[in-house]
């Protein structure tokens, strides 16, 4: 097997000399196969005539610039602003502020148009801080930073506080149009008067219980869908993606766990549940003594947990001098504002709180917030009186320029000490109350990792960021201090503060684009590759890629059991990958019939809770967690976090959820046909990503 040398943005740090890795600035060089590196040649070759006019003009602002001229870039950015003012998103946000859409079917059109008619009267419509979601052709001043090559980053977004920079007025209304089109969907199969007649609506439309906001529901799935669709479209253009992207995955190109055992870490492990999440966040975040970092993808407004970390315990760690850094992903606010005429009519309720003796008290927190943007709002408040600080992260793929999602999520604790801790999975700021979802504290150097990747993603969103030469120079002097900390880590290693599982961690993030590598992936498949005795998958958000279909085909071949979970349009709050879903289980059993696959759905009358897990168990010794799903769109589109883990406890552990979860709200699904009872007729909300499972 050829292998070539893959740069990852993460410190690592290791007792042995190791010829694998590599020390340079904030990066891993992780020893990986030659297809990983020769991925992204094979697919901008196979794209070069379509796309060559495309590419040729996704550039030309950021050539104008010169991201190598410092001035140059500071003096456009400054003029940007000076153009840009918040007088347009002033009044963007008074009009979404002061507007309640009804939700009741008889005037829920007629609102929505007054909302759009009201939006069309402001002055200057197309003007906007944010260019929103689609991000190809526009003329604002990306730059380019050192630890992320494949991106172009909008730092601009950081540059005026307490704001959430939102896009024109006139995009906008295009959103707003979209949602009215679906709606109008929606009402028309209300109207139907036969079984037949709603039998012809896609599920995304009529499938929804009685107890959801139908209207706030489907307004969502159409945002959601907007988010990827230019990302999607980029790699439609491209041809035979499909096969040559699977192609890079295969076995020969994916390397197993052992040969990678000289990047794993001495750590700690504990799985957490709902019910002991927040006690551990809370014992997390009092014991820290110098930094609190968090990495938040979604915002839920009236989760009460939430609400308590983001008003009253980070506010109170940071008044004892506590320095706190939270990283929000702009996209998702930006999609929570455009509903935020719709959120005054939610009918969530907020499940109680239950504190443990000696926390700060639930105050800010407790109050009631009409939409995610009041909430921002009130933490905003909060960040310029107290030691906290609030970035976005904004970027673009280099190559077609499609807008690049952070869905990674992590809360680090003193991650530049010796003990650090970290608490990362599946959830955001908190577990969504009545949900199903992976999370972990981890506790010892592995918090480094996560605390050096953080930091290259903070400097990259650094409104005056894009200096190349003042990020290689920060990058030397962070360096420094980091290799001083190491070796006062090596020095002294206090055993007994450690709680959990004893483990061998290695924490991997993956940086997608166009490329479509996705090192997450190609890491898991080594272990599927690897497996002598069983697998166990569980995934919230999921298609089955081809190749891992085939790699499930060569694992029951040589007697391996292979156990799947997958949700189902009942368990899932996105309806977006339903469609892939489905077409790619169907293929999976098609390839692999011994695979035992169990759908979370309807079981003895009663509707499952939201299915958020991620995890891989590999012969009860091998673990994988953390915010990756196992879908295309962790390869092109969504940055992710991921841990790999050995240890048998917490194999153990996660097996026991495995089981008790599939038995008590998933049902088996045995052949190809049983998938039909979950296949979405086809919409424009479930449109696929990209071209995989077109049929």
């Amino acid at each position: 097997m050829e292998y070539a040398t893959v740069v990852l943005p993460v410190a690592v740090t290791t007792t042995e000399p190791v010829a694998d890795v590599v020390r340079a600035e904030t990066a891993l060089a992780v020893v990986l196969p030659v297809a990983a590196a020769n991925l992204a040649a094979a697919l901008v070759s196979a794209a070069a005539t379509v796309n060559e006019a495309t590419t040729n003009t996704l550039h030309v602002q950021k050539d104008d610039v010169g991201c190598e001229d410092a001035v140059g870039a500071q003096h456009f950015e400054k003029e940007y602003h000076q153009q840009h003012s918040t007088a347009s998103q002033g009044a963007l946000e008074s009009v979404m502020a002061n507007t309640t859409i009804s939700l009741e079917r008889a005037t829920c059109i007629e609102s929505l148009e007054q909302l759009i008619t009201r939006l069309s009267t402001l002055s200057d419509r197309s003007s906007g801080i944010s260019p929103g979601f689609d991000c190809i052709d526009n003329a604002l001043p990306w730059k380019q930073t050192i630890v992320f090559p494949q991106y172009e980053t909008l730092s601009s977004v950081n540059a005026t506080k307490g704001i959430i920079p939102l896009a024109s007025p006139e995009s906008s209304i295009e959103l707003f149009e979209l949602i009215k089109l679906a709606w109008q969907k929606r009402l028309d199969y209300e109207k139907c008067d036969t079984e037949e007649e709603r039998e012809s609506y896609c599920s995304c439309i009529g499938h929804w219980r009685s107890n959801q906001n139908v209207m706030k529901q489907i307004c969502n799935q159409v945002l959601e869908q907007v988010m990827t669709r230019e990302a999607s479209a980029c790699l439609r253009s491209q041809p035979a993606i499909t096969r040559i992207w699977n192609e890079a995955y295969s076995h020969e190109a994916c390397p197993y766990p052992d040969t990678m055992d000289c990047l794993y870490i001495d750590s700690s492990i504990r799985l957490l549940t709902n019910d002991t999440y927040l006690h551990a966040y809370i014992e997390a975040a009092l014991a820290a003594t110098s930094t609190i970092d968090v990495s938040i993808c979604y915002l839920f407004y009236s989760d009460p947990q939430s609400k308590y970390i983001l008003l009253d315990l980070l506010p109170y760690v940071a008044e004892r001098g506590v320095k706190v850094r939270v990283l929000f992903e702009l996209a998702i606010l930006e999609s929570q504002c455009l509903q935020m005429p719709l959120d005054g009519t939610s009918i969530d309720r907020e499940a109680p709180l239950h504190l443990p003796k000696g926390s700060p008290s639930y105050a800010r927190g407790a109050k009631k917030f009409r939409s995610a943007t009041e909430l921002v709002r009130e933490f905003f408040n909060l960040t310029s009186a107290t030691n906290i600080e609030a970035r976005y992260w904004f970027a673009r793929d280099k190559t077609f320029g499609y807008r690049v999602k952070n869905h990674g999520k992590c809360h680090i604790f003193d991650g530049n000490s010796k003990n650090g801790k970290v608490i990362a999975g599946g959830s955001n700021v908190a577990p969504r109350p009545g949900s199903l979802d992976t999370d972990f504290v981890i506790q010892g150097q592995v918090a480094g990792m996560y605390s050096a990747y953080f930091d290259s993603m903070w400097t990259a969103m650094a409104p005056d960021a894009g200096d190349l030469a003042r990020t290689i120079s920060e990058a030397e002097e962070k360096k420094e201090c980091e290799d001083e900390q190491i070796a006062v880590w090596e020095a002294a290693i206090d055993p007994d503060i450690i709680t959990g599982h004893k483990a061998k961690i290695l924490f991997l993030p993956s940086t997608p684009s166009s490329s479509g590598e996705d090192v997450i992936l190609r890491c898991v498949l080594g272990a599927i590759y690897s497996a002598s005795q069983s697998i166990y998958l569980c995934m919230g958000h999921f298609n089955v890629p081809e190749v891992v279909s085939q790699a499930f085909k060569q694992a029951t071949d040589r007697g391996v059991k292979v156990y799947v979970i997958s949700n189902s349009f009942h368990s899932c709050d996105l309806r977006t990958g339903q469609l892939d879903l489905m077409r790619s289980l169907k293929r999976m059993l098609t390839v692999a019939p011994d695979v035992k696959l169990f759908v979370a759905a309807v079981k003895d009358g009663k509707v499952p809770p939201f299915l958020h897990s991620k995890y891989l168990v590999v012969d009860s010794r091998w673990a994988c967690s953390g915010s990756w799903n196992m879908w295309m769109r962790s390869a092109f589109y969504e940055m992710e976090a991921e841990i790999f883990v050995q240890s048998e406890s917490f194999a153990s552990d996660l097996e026991e959820k495995f089981t008790r979860e599939s038995e008590r709200f998933c049902i088996p699904v045995k052949t190809v046909d049983e998938c039909n009872q979950f296949l979405p007729k086809g919409c424009s909300i479930c449109e696929g990503f990209g071209p995989f499972f077109d049929v």
